[in-house]
């Protein structure tokens, strides 16, 4: 089984940046009912209305990896927030819900742990990718 080879999580300030989060294929599932049942012309936002900060998904992460007996010695430390970085993404996505009669259906947890299972089942793949193709931050150099 893989390490996290002890890199730590990076959170951008203090972590209470919140965001909505859908599983993969709770958001695939919904491209295909909107694709079959969507107005042509229409928007339509995908959502789980699920929403935590950074600081609680990371907590999820780390305690569903040690859950899994994956050996780590990583930790949470906050790093320099973005300029203008937004403290809250948030949509409404009750027209996909009202129109469509779409819902997500997969529990966080058990979504992160699928995510995770996944990584590790491709961690090969990963390893063959160039560092410097994922982990360049852009704007950086905007001013």
């Amino acid at each position: 089984m893989p390490s996290t080879q002890g890199k730590n999580l990076p959170i951008y300030g203090n972590g209470k940046n919140s965001r909505e989060w859908i599983y993969v294929e709770d958001h695939c599932e919904a491209l295909i009912r909107i694709l079959k049942k969507g107005r042509i012309g229409e928007y339509y936002n995908i959502g789980s209305k699920i929403n935590l900060d950074n600081l609680q998904i990371s907590k999820k992460l780390l305690s569903i990896i040690k859950n899994k007996n994956i050996k780590t010695s990583s930790k949470i430390v906050f790093i320099k927030d973005r300029p203008g970085h937004d403290t809250r993404y948030a949509l409404n996505s009750n027209k996909i819900f009202n129109e469509l009669k779409w819902k997500s259906k997969t529990n966080l947890t058990y979504g992160l742990e699928q995510t995770i299972n996944w990584y590790i089942k491709n961690f090969n793949f990963f390893k063959s990718i160039k560092k410097k193709n994922i982990t360049k931050r852009l704007g950086l150099g905007l001013k």
